[in-house]
Order: structure tokens, then C-alpha cells, then sequence
């Protein structure tokens, strides 16, 4: 399909509205049924009209500035890019229970921080074994 006809087709399909929040977030106009949403409030949606590798997407549901590729659940991640075609539960407990995982991997998906006020900081607690170099100047006559 071309882009224009691809546009026009899947923004008369929904809202106004929808369509503007739809390209503000993706840049491309589309439409699909809604397979679910995760904890962070991401909404993940599936045409199947579409050609192979643009059928599954998302929207964010952080604001354009904060979205960031790591607030995509491992589970969620798995099902957009095709390693499996079961939709995930709605929290990760109820997921793992149902697939039968031990309970380690129930934890919940944290984003990643790095770069932010919440990044971890590590410091040091060793004395140092090496000691910087201080010139002295002795004074000539």
C-alpha cells in the first residue's frame, strides 16, 4: 500500500483525535484492535492486515519526552516481536503463574534510570591503593 492511501484508509477508521494522538507518538497513522495494556500504562494493539513486522505496536504511555524503549515489559516484548503469540496477563504474577515460571521472574519490570535523578550511583569504599603525585617547588638561589 502507499503511505497516503495507508494514511487516509486507517485515519478514517477512528477518531480525529485518536488518529492526532496516534501519529504524535508513532508518526504513522494506525488502526488495530487493542490486545492489552501493561502496569506502566503502555497499550499494545494488532492488525493483522498489515504486512509482516508492522502488525504489533504500541503506544507509549509515557509523555513524547520520557518515552524510552525499556518501559516495554520482557513479556510484552516477547509477543511485539513475535517469539510468541499468547497476550500476556494483565500483571506479571498472574503471567508467570500461567506459563508456569518459577517465581523469580514474577518481579516487577522496572524502566531503565540511567541518565536520571533515580540512575544508581556506585562508590567506592576501598582505600586507594595508589597516591596521586604533589610537585613541590624547591625555591633556587
Amino acid at each position: 500500500m502507499s503511505s497516503l492511501y495507508r494514511f487516509v484508509k486507517n485515519s478514517l477508521r477512528q477518531s480525529p483525535a485518536r488518529t492526532f494522538e496516534m501519529y504524535r507518538k508513532l508518526d504513522d497513522a494506525k488502526w488495530g484492535r487493542l490486545v492489552g495494556t501493561d502496569e506502566l500504562g503502555n497499550r499494545y494493539y494488532e492488525n493483522l492486515e498489515e504486512r509482516y513486522g508492522r502488525e504489533r505496536w504500541y503506544i507509549p504511555g509515557a509523555k513524547r519526552s520520557e518515552m524510552d524503549a525499556s518501559q516495554v515489559p520482557p513479556r510484552w516484548h516477547s509477543w511485539l516481536h513475535r517469539s510468541t503469540d499468547e497476550v500476556p496477563k494483565a500483571t506479571a504474577e498472574e503471567d508467570a503463574a500461567a506459563m508456569h515460571r518459577p517465581k523469580w521472574m514474577a518481579y516487577p519490570h522496572y524502566e531503565n534510570l540511567t541518565g536520571t535523578k533515580r540512575a544508581n550511583v556506585t562508590y567506592n569504599t576501598v582505600r586507594t591503593k595508589i597516591e596521586a603525585w604533589q610537585p613541590s617547588a624547591a625555591v633556587r638561589e
